[in-house]
C-alpha cells in the first residue's frame, strides 16, 4: 500500500505545500484507493509538517509549489516529492493512479516543462 499526501485548497491543489491549511491522506493499494482524510495543517512550522508527514507514514507528495528547504527536509525523510502539479484535485489523484501525471494539462500555468520528480533528483 502506498500513502500519498496532497496539499488542498477547496477542491484544487494549493499553490504552496509550504503554507497550505489542508493536506489529504489517500492510501492507495494495487491501484485502487481505499482510503482518505483530510489533515489540517494550520499553524504549524515546517519542521512540525515534515515530522507529521513521517508520523503519517507518506510515501509521496504531490504538489504545486515547494520551497528549496521543504524540499531538502523532505528529501531527508525518503519521501518522493512530485510538484509543479496543478488543477482539480479529483482530476490529479486519477491521474496519479492511472499513470498519467506528467501529462501537460497538469503542468502549473506558465511552465514549459511538465511536473518535476524531485525523488530521482
Amino acid at each position: 500500500m502506498e500513502k500519498i499526501g496532497i496539499p488542498v485548497f477547496e477542491s484544487r491543489v494549493s499553490p504552496v505545500l509550504d503554507s497550505c491549511n489542508h493536506l489529504l491522506l489517500i492510501d492507495i493499494d494495487q491501484g485502487c484507493e481505499v482510503r482518505r482524510q483530510e489533515i489540517s495543517l494550520e499553524r504549524t512550522t515546517i519542521t512540525e509538517r515534515i515530522e507529521l508527514f513521517v508520523r503519517w507514514g507518506i510515501d509521496r507528495i504531490i504538489c504545486a509549489g515547494v520551497s528549496d528547504l521543504m524540499c531538502k527536509y523532505i528529501a531527508g525523510k525518503n519521501i518522493a516529492l512530485i510538484s509543479g502539479i496543478a488543477g482539480e484535485l479529483e482530476k490529479i489523484l486519477d491521474a496519479y493512479i492511472c499513470g498519467r501525471l506528467d501529462d501537460a494539462c497538469f503542468g502549473m500555468p506558465g511552465t514549459h516543462a511538465g511536473p518535476a520528480d524531485q525523488s530521482k533528483q
